[in-house]
């Protein structure tokens, strides 16, 4: 585009451009070019060129250096459609430790109504179905109902999880995140198809593995239905997740819960369906989700499939397929176990003492789970998240374990008082599945650090090998102490858990939560509910209750006593902004 070479003699020395006033020198401002998402790249350029050229017909290379106009550069703005806000470090001047704890609680608190209902639902169902069904059939509806939590979470391919990290973090624009639900929704839809055909037609096979007994084939065609029927309502709650849409989440969980309730008291009360109405009311709970949600989904968002965002949900989704086993088998597999080396009978004990003693899972730390991780990205933005991490593990654990004391003591309770004299013998189970769930609560917490720093490949490792404890110790115990042996493994392999991701974090995530704290409110509270438990052994029902409820309370004057102190110990200790750990 240019003949003429510069003539580099007429070119000043480095001490000439030096004495120049650069301020004088006259400037050849060049078209500000503004480009959207959908603005076409050889446009850019092509604007580019034309003021390229206009500027080489002026220029004029006998001119001394410091006296050739000086050429500014195209400036291209990009809107937030483009550019991703960088994320800033909050100083820690803005809300303070108590807002912030306010707002996890109130977000908590809006998923804890769907967590609440399914508690108290479970309650009134398990007696039910524990009068309606011969304990066989309850032992066999427990191991069924583990079959269908395994095969949907493998079947799910782990995309709810990843849904939610692809939809915020990788697309930005309504047309991208659109794709992403219409992804999600076709791929599960085209994975779960073939294999509800495949459950359909090794039912015989499944059959004998799981119930040793050919009685239950229809049960468990019933149980694949609900399998196909649980997938698709994947997209919809991931969806409501991701849009923060806590309200319409609880809703839309509370029709499904009461659904099941209304169909089973159908099928199994009124037209006396027994097992096989049972899961036809599960299925039809998921069903119903469906008829809302689907028409809704796929009138708004199509059906529609882009390889790359099924790449990304795939890359994330799948490795925690393994992870997924690894609860089950931390979880659930006891049951299975428990029927192939005792039986249905023994199942159905352990099932419902079971239900009884992880009601604290679904009153506590289900909705603290749900409103937990974008939290905890908040407060790690912050230059005192440590100090803010610290108190929300003492108030948390302290929580926690005053909802284990009492959920224990008023499960016993109702085990003996609703269920069949039968079931009786698995009061003593209860405390120790409760204490178990405290350990996992306390581990959820543990576990911030790897999420901060996204190494959440060190989740899978650490319930993989907690997994791997309790598959050890349930072959070993349960034939020395049947349930009983189940239930200690478990519990081991909670505090394994909690253990080896408290020792992680400490490494790559610091955090000073307060140990010794939890140590001593556990053990008073172990001291407290074994002399309650001890001491009413003959009594009556209301004196029992009456104790209880007189230990309940010194225990929780005790744990409000523990976290004062522990305020006025550290609030001068660690001052505001004191402590920052930065993720890395």
């Amino acid at each position: 585009m240019l003949s003429n070479k510069p003539d580099r003699s007429k070119i000043p020395t480095y001490l000439a451009i030096e004495k120049a006033d650069i301020s004088l020198n006259p400037t050849q401002p060049l078209p500000i070019l503004r480009t959207e998402r959908s603005t076409d790249p050889v446009d850019i350029e092509t604007d580019f060129k034309q003021s390229l050229f206009d500027y080489e017909k002026g220029l004029d290379y006998n001119q001394a250096f410091y006296e050739m106009q000086t050429w500014i550069l195209p400036v291209i703005e990009i809107t937030r459609d483009v550019a991703r806000k960088p994320v800033k470090i909050n100083d820690g001047k803005g809300e303070s430790h108590a807002t912030i704890l306010r707002k996890l609680l109130k977000t908590s608190g809006v998923y804890a109504i769907a967590s609440y209902i399914s508690p108290l639902l479970s309650l009134f169902l398990s007696p039910f179905l524990a009068h309606s069904l011969s304990k066989a059939d309850f032992g066999a509806l427990a191991v069924l109902t583990t079959f269908i939590a395994l095969v949907a979470g493998i079947t799910q391919l782990g995309l709810s999880s990843a849904f939610f990290r692809v939809y915020v973090w990788e697309y930005e624009s309504l047309q991208d995140r659109l794709m992403v639900i219409s992804t999600t929704l076709m791929l599960l839809f085209l994975f779960s198809v073939p294999i509800l055909a495949l459950l359909t037609i090794t039912v015989p096979f499944f059959v004998g593995v799981l119930l040793n007994s050919t009685s239950y084939t229809v049960a468990l065609r019933l149980a694949a239905l609900a399998i196909f029927m649980q997938n698709l309502t994947v997209p919809s709650f991931a969806w409501l997740r991701a849009e923060n849409r806590a309200v319409y989440y609880s809703a839309l969980t509370v029709i499904q819960l009461f659904t099941t309730l209304g169909t089973t008291l159908l099928f199994v009360g009124k037209l006396q369906m027994g097992l096989v109405g049972a899961l036809l009311a599960t299925g039809s709970g998921y069903a119903v989700v469906n008829l809302i949600t689907l028409p809704v989904m796929l009138a708004y968002v199509g059906l529609a499939m882009r390889w790359d965002i099924i790449k990304s949900l795939l890359s994330l989704g799948i490795p925690t397929v393994t992870n997924y086993i690894s609860v089950w088998v931390l979880q659930l597999s006891d049951r299975y176990l428990l029927s192939r080396m005792g039986s249905l009978s023994v199942t159905a004990s352990y099932a419902v003492a079971y239900s009884l003693g992880g009601i604290l899972s679904s009153i506590i730390i289900a909705p603290f789970s749900l409103a937990w991780p974008a939290t905890m990205l908040a407060i790690a933005e912050r230059k005192d998240a440590s100090q803010i991490f610290r108190q929300v593990f003492r108030w948390f654990v302290l929580v926690l374990l005053l909802g284990a004391f009492g959920l224990a003591l008023l499960s016993i309770a109702i085990l003996h008082v609703l269920f069949p004299p039968g079931y009786g013998g698995a009061a003593p189970i209860i405390p120790v599945i409760t204490l178990s769930i405290v350990f996992y609560g306390v581990y959820t917490v543990f576990s911030a650090g790897i999420g901060i720093t996204r190494k959440t490949w060190l989740v899978v490792i650490f319930t993989t090998f907690s997994a791997l404890v309790n598959l050890g110790l349930n072959l070993f115990l349960i034939r020395l102490l049947g349930s009983m042996g189940a239930a200690l493994a478990t519990l081991v392999a909670y505090i394994a858990l909690a253990a080896i991701t408290y020792i992680a974090n400490q490494r790559i995530y610091p955090i000073p939560f307060e140990i010794g704290l939890f140590v001593v409110a556990l053990l008073v509270g172990i001291a407290l509910f074994a002399g309650s438990v001890f001491t009413t052994q003959n009594w009556n029902l209301f004196g029992s209750l009456a104790l209880h409820l007189g230990t309940f309370c010194i225990y929780g004057v005790c744990l409000a006593l523990l976290g004062k102190f522990a305020s006025w110990k550290t609030q001068d200790k660690l001052p505001l902004g004191a402590i920052h750990r930065k993720a890395h």
